[in-house]
């Protein structure tokens, strides 16, 4: 439901650096049993925390040096730095996208948390808590986005509000976009989308990357890696946050933990990632439970909790604060440097005309003395 926020009027407060990945609990994973059916009881091992990160940077490699290396086959449609007002949730068909966006409404809109968020139309408002009610009451798994929808919110996060415009999108968008590079009305618009991002977040379902078809794979992979590169590519595109957001962590939790947890995981199959952007934010998020029923068919839980919904969130708030802070102070900064050589050349100028007055002035005394000169020389010499 909801796929991008534009984020307008941030108030500084202080960033906080959160760079990378999140580990498992290995004293956990000793204790659990391999013999809980569906995986469902083991996701609550992993540290979802956002402070719990790990620097997964690749040595040797520098973000300056994989950007340059490789051109993104897109081309930004202007020259000019594009505003940059708004969070991008980009992910494949069924990446978890609808259901972690509309999950994440809910959560916020009924929160007592820092992060808030409510709808500027009561339509909207109905739609995202039915999306989430029909889960909770009909075990029913929303069905697939088929048609790009936008969405205004206001958010408020430590105090402060937040003007938010969203846009989601079916995921065969994406492919269209990074994989097969198709451009048409959706796919522009998409793009338009990723060039004003202020921030990033990656969905990605681990399942996906690890079985998925060649062509499933290519999109959480090859295409993730041009959309990147082609973030990385934009003015401004190096300071932009992003986070890589592995959804689903219920059902994959064997497979999370087979790879020594979220860290792991990435490192294995986001290494073409990961080179793109050397230091990266990864955050695992359960979105809705799965569990199965008598006919051995996987419907929503909603009697558990979800996990690391706002995370992802937060941590490109923080970021586009601190850019906007340090774009404030280097504004300031100029603005400081341009008043000095104002002062500077209006020192200068006004010297120039003191001096060419001074000279001016000598002149004048001089011509005057000489005019005196020569004038008593003449009187004198009429006496003699």
């Amino acid at each position: 439901m909801v796929g991008s926020l534009i984020i307008g009027d941030i108030l500084r407060v202080n960033a906080k650096s959160n760079q990378l990945a999140l580990p498992l609990s290995t004293s956990k994973v000793a204790s659990m049993s391999n013999n809980t059916p569906h995986n469902h009881a083991h996701e609550d091992e992993f540290d979802l925390s956002i402070d719990a990160t790990i620097d997964l940077g690749l040595d040797g490699e520098t973000l300056n040096d994989s950007t340059g290396s490789a051109a993104s086959p897109l081309v930004l449609r202007s020259g000019e730095e594009p505003t940059r007002d708004r969070i991008v949730v980009l992910g494949r068909t069924r990446a978890g996208k609808t259901i972690y966006l509309s999950r994440l409404y809910e959560q916020c809109w009924h929160g007592n948390g820092p992060l808030h968020m409510e709808t500027s139309s009561g339509k909207t408002h109905l739609a995202l808590l039915n999306a989430v009610a029909e889960m909770s009451e009909k075990r029913r798994w929303p069905a697939a986005t088929e048609e790009s929808t936008y969405l205004d919110f206001q958010i408020t996060w430590q105090g402060h509000s937040f003007t938010m415009v969203s846009l989601d999108y079916p995921g065969e968008v994406f492919r269209k976009a990074f994989v097969q590079q198709i451009e048409d009305a959706n796919t522009a618009e998409l793009i338009d989308h990723v060039q004003r991002a202020a921030g990033i977040v990656l969905l990605i379902d681990p399942k996906v990357l690890a079985s998925g078809t060649i062509g499933d794979a290519a999109d959480d992979d090859y295409g993730m890696v041009q959309a990147l590169r082609f973030i990385r590519g934009l003015p401004g595109g190096e300071t932009v946050p992003i986070g890589l957001l592995l959804t689903k962590i219920d059902v994959n939790a064997d497979l999370i933990r087979h790879h020594g947890g979220l860290r792991g995981f990435a490192v294995k199959y986001c290494n073409n990632l990961l080179r793109i952007v050397p230091t990266l934010t990864l955050f695992g998020t359960c979105a809705v439970r799965s569990r199965r029923d008598a006919l051995g068919k996987d419907i929503p839980d909603l009697t558990k909790p979800a996990r690391g919904l706002e995370n992802p969130i937060v941590f490109c708030l923080r970021h586009i604060i601190a850019n906007k802070t340090r774009a404030r102070q280097a504004t300031t900064q100029r603005a400081q440097q341009e008043f000095i050589q104002r002062e500077i050349k209006e020192d200068e100028k006004a010297q120039t005309q003191d001096t060419r007055f001074w000279l001016w002035a000598n002149m004048v005394l001089f011509a005057g003395l000489a005019a005196v000169g020569v004038l008593t020389w003449l009187v004198v010499r009429q006496f003699l």
